[in-house]
């Protein structure tokens, strides 16, 4: 039993550096996409004005038809939709749909991941904390215990920043869908099957 137990202490203990690693990998990741969402804030703010009010103008005249040249150019994924949809719009509406969740599903592993690799950081230290608490190394208890503090910081740090940021981006996608969806609804039937805004 003894063995079993000093193998257990020592595999864990060999964790703490690859789980430590990974929780600042993260948090690279996480102050990188606080980055990109501030940008793509400031672009959406720039140029998604003129596209709610096309949406608002279609939205206000039920019967009116519009060509793909009329679509004003705009940021993020109405910009890939109407750019880029060839041929069948079904299709390009599940690529565009696609391509919103490739992007939330990053965000959803800081949200998973985050908090894990934190509370892994807060455990593993605690194995020789205890030890150093009864032979009574103080320093070492310490070091440990702040390890220990820091990385469960870090993990919320990093599993809440991600919620935030996917929350904030899945309503902007949503809402992206939901207009592309509408705007292809009122194209003319040429454009259904033509390159819009080639």
């Amino acid at each position: 039993m003894d063995v079993l137990t000093q193998l257990l202490y020592t595999i864990s203990n060999a964790l703490l550096v690859p789980v430590i690693s990974l929780l600042l990998a993260f948090l690279m990741a996480t102050f990188l996409y606080a980055g990109g969402l501030a940008c793509e804030a400031f672009h959406r703010r720039r140029s998604a004005a003129t596209f709610r009010r096309f949406v608002g103008e279609l939205k206000s005249t039920p019967r009116r038809r519009v060509r793909a040249e009329q679509v004003p150019a705009t940021y993020g994924l109405p910009r890939k939709a109407f750019r880029n949809a060839a041929g069948d719009r079904e299709k390009t509406l599940d690529d565009i749909e696609l391509e919103s969740e490739r992007l939330l599903g990053r965000l959803g592993l800081g949200i998973r991941l985050g908090p894990v690799l934190g509370l892994a950081g807060t455990l593993i230290p605690l194995g020789p904390a205890l030890v150093a608490l009864s032979g009574g190394d103080i320093a070492t208890l310490s070091s440990k215990l702040v390890v220990a503090f820091t990385t469960t910081v870090l993990g919320l740090l990093v599993g809440g920043a991600s919620f935030a940021m996917h929350s904030i981006r899945r309503q902007w996608y949503m809402q992206d869908l939901n207009d592309i969806q509408f705007v292809f609804s009122r194209l003319e039937e040429h454009d259904v099957t033509n390159s819009p805004l080639g």
